[in-house]
């Protein structure tokens, strides 16, 4: 069984005196609401559907957690509901993903060894819409935290399933460069320093960690997706360090973070107001194909069309001369 099971029997008790479970998210409570408000809400919510209830009604209360033998931190077993329904997983039951030796409380210790795999999980639901993620597999295997061998490092190093969502249209820059790093600097708390090692030469980091992705100079220039950071994370020797490389024009190293801002801005104004109004339009550079044909036509009208009234002006002036 799980270890310190008495530990997790005690904060499930503290749980429920505190009334963690009257909650509109509860099952028990939501069912007082009409069976078609359930039904409708259920097919967005995949913690209210039949296959999760069972589950939530343990793992909706926020002191559900448990004390690690082997670190002794304690790992919080809490799902939050409302970041969950922001995820991009928030359709799926919790039996889509945990589909084995969950039937006994306390749950056994094997229970929990699941393995669970989200390159196979998407290959599988492909047809759902699920992204494939092959390609971030053939970067990720490449990356640091696979070469260096660092212990049990996965997706869920990274990534937590119950709250991850890909970044979203609206979302400043700020906040963007917040969240991508607030994933590194969970583990790398060294760089929380003044001076953090490794980055002595970098001058004041704590504005950059502020500004810049860490991935932005920790991932390889070359064969950048615009849509997306490389999982493919350079060790500190191979890493960017030439600081032209961000502070000039059309920087390659932000092209992916400004690429965001600009896709953003096309989400929320559309693309000829963020083009007429936000920034000036260039050909050649802010990379939309008919813009740009769009604008060397109409270099080439203006080139004709004074050309042509030259030349109406010039005939007209001969037209003159010959009449007298």
């Amino acid at each position: 069984m799980l270890p310190h099971a008495p530990l997790l029997v005690l904060l499930m008790l503290l749980g429920l005196s505190g009334n963690v479970l009257a909650t509109p998210a509860d099952p028990a409570v939501a069912s007082t609401s009409g069976p078609a408000d359930v039904a409708e809400e259920s097919k967005e919510q995949g913690l209210l559907k039949e296959d999760s209830r069972d589950c939530m009604r343990c793992h909706w209360m926020e002191t559900m957690a448990y004390r690690d033998r082997e670190t002794g931190k304690i790992v919080n077993l809490s799902i939050d509901r409302d970041a969950y329904s922001h995820s991009v997983h928030s359709e799926l039951a919790c039996s889509d993903c945990h589909d084995r030796g969950y039937s006994h409380y306390p749950h056994r210790l094997s229970s929990a060894d699941e393995n669970l795999q989200c390159v196979e999980c998407h290959e599988d639901r492909e047809d759902d819409g699920a992204p494939n993620l092959v390609g971030l597999k053939h970067e990720y295997d490449k990356s640091v935290h696979v070469t260096e061998n660092v212990e049990e490092f996965t997706c869920f190093s990274c990534h937590n399933p119950h709250r991850f969502h890909p970044l979203r249209a609206g979302e400043s820059i700020v906040d963007v460069v917040a969240e991508t790093n607030g994933t590194c600097l969970d583990c790398h708390t060294e760089l929380l320093t003044p001076v953090p090692k490794g980055h002595d030469w970098l001058p004041k980091p704590q504005a950059h960690w502020g500004s810049v992705r860490c991935l932005d100079c920790h991932t390889p220039l070359e064969g950048r997706i615009p849509e997306r950071p490389s999982h493919n994370v350079l060790s500190a020797d191979e890493s960017n360090r030439l600081c032209v490389e961000c502070h000039s024009k059309g920087s390659a190293l932000l092209s992916q973070l400004y690429n965001y801002r600009t896709e953003q801005a096309r989400e929320r104004d559309g693309f000829f107001s963020q083009a007429i109004y936000n920034d000036a339009y260039i050909v050649g550079m802010t990379r939309n194909p008919w813009m740009d044909r769009i604008g060397l036509g109409m270099i080439v009208l203006m080139i004709l069309g004074v050309a042509a009234h030259g030349y109406g002006r010039y005939r007209a002036h001969r037209r003159q001369e010959t009449s007298k």
